[in-house]
């Protein structure tokens, strides 16, 4: 897989993909279909409604390049995103994995900025600190790491715990494993591993579906 996605990136033209569709089928597409299908019982534990379908949950390898300087047709990698069928993908939470040539990553968050629900997370936050602190300290504890973009001049209210306030000014939320050593793929520790962690976020999933939830009626 790895060596097809150096072969994309410095033949990256159609004359190239079409001489070589059945490898990609083989080394890059169908490998991450069977990682799909072997994610997909965790992913049913966690959430029912959850979109498993390998066709729905793997990225294209096609760019949009409408509005991109850089004009070449294909990405050089693909990624994987767990969602609810059906919900705008700039909008819902969602479970994802990455493999690039240099590292591999996975978490849970939403794409991009969703300020109504981030709102709602806030004000639920500030109303149940206990409840907040065990479930987000928790999933950090594991070495999981928090990021995304944060509200520079936005105050906690002066009552929120410490603890809380990297949460609290988020204005893009997520928590992913993003110093895997891209070897880890080459190897059967990768699956138990995501698999580990989507598990440990589970709980943090459940309150950000909730929050994402209200936003949608309270946007209605």
């Amino acid at each position: 897989m790895f060596q097809f996605m150096l072969d994309i990136r410095f033949n990256n033209n159609k004359a190239f993909m079409d001489e070589h569709r059945a490898e990609y089928h083989s080394l890059m597409r169908d490998p991450y279909y069977r990682f799909i299908e072997a994610l997909t019982p965790t992913m049913l534990a966690i959430d029912p409604n959850m979109e498993v379908r390998p066709a729905k949950a793997l990225s294209r390898i096609f760019r949009d390049t409408r509005f991109s300087h850089d004009k070449s047709p294909y990405r050089d990698h693909h990624w994987v995103a767990f969602r609810r069928a059906g919900e705008p993908r700039n909008q819902s939470i969602m479970f994802w994995f990455e493999a690039r040539m240099d590292a591999v990553s996975w978490g849970l968050g939403f794409w991009g900025e969703n300020r109504p629900a981030m709102d709602v997370f806030r004000r639920r936050m500030v109303a149940d600190q206990d409840r907040f602190e065990e479930i987000l300290t928790d999933v950090t504890s594991t070495g999981l790491r928090l990021g995304g973009d944060t509200f520079k001049k936005m105050k906690p209210p002066e009552e929120l715990s410490e603890a809380l306030v990297p949460w609290y000014i988020r204005k893009e939320l997520l928590v992913m494993r993003d110093a895997a050593d891209a070897s880890i793929a080459l190897t059967d520790r990768l699956l138990p591993a995501v698999k580990t962690d989507y598990l440990k976020m589970a709980p943090l999933y459940q309150l950000l579906r909730g929050c994402y939830e209200i936003s949608v009626i309270e946007g209605n």
